[in-house]
């Protein structure tokens, strides 16, 4: 009997523990949602600013390509 018992608070004990888990995550998420959605954005920002700064660098090596005419 005091096995069953014993089971039976460790069970609850578990599902308590993953519920306040769930909850902490969810609240996180909800709370930081508009700051994380802010730094999101920058990120995307500056990736496509170093892409264009990477394809204008690339571009610019293409027109350089050696063959200089003389004057």
């Amino acid at each position: 009997m005091v096995g069953a018992t014993a089971k039976m608070n460790a069970m609850r004990s578990g599902v308590v523990v993953i519920g306040v888990l769930a909850f902490g995550y969810l609240n996180l998420h909800l709370g930081f949602k508009p700051y994380l959605e802010k730094a999101q954005l920058e990120q995307q920002r500056q990736e496509a600013l170093l892409q264009a700064q990477s394809a204008a660098a690339q571009a610019q090596n293409n027109s350089d390509d050696g063959f200089h005419t003389a004057e």
